[in-house]
């Protein structure tokens, strides 16, 4: 398995990629928190049918060079679908 996801001990949830490109973010769902980003650099998705199924990753940390282009989108992608099976149950 290539990803995790997990409670942070200080409250709100990770989710990390174990194969290249490795990295870790934090992600939440609902409204933007803003407030809880650091160093400028975060993702997001709108897809659902609501607000609250917005999904917003941030706080990456990357132990490995950082995709560009489709090739970042394409990650994204995944690790969104990675969220959306973990939040139905099927992780």
């Amino acid at each position: 398995m290539s990803w995790r996801i997990d409670n942070l001990p200080d409250g709100g949830l990770m989710i990390e990629h174990l194969a290249v490109p490795r990295f870790t973010a934090r992600w939440t769902t609902g409204e933007f928190p803003i407030d809880q980003v650091r160093d400028g650099a975060f993702f997001w998705t709108d897809e659902g049918g609501s607000p609250e199924d917005a999904i917003h990753l941030y706080g990456f940390a990357w132990e490995d060079v950082v995709p560009g282009g489709e090739a970042f989108e394409q990650l994204m992608a995944r690790v969104v679908f990675m969220i959306e099976a973990s939040i139905i149950g099927g992780l």
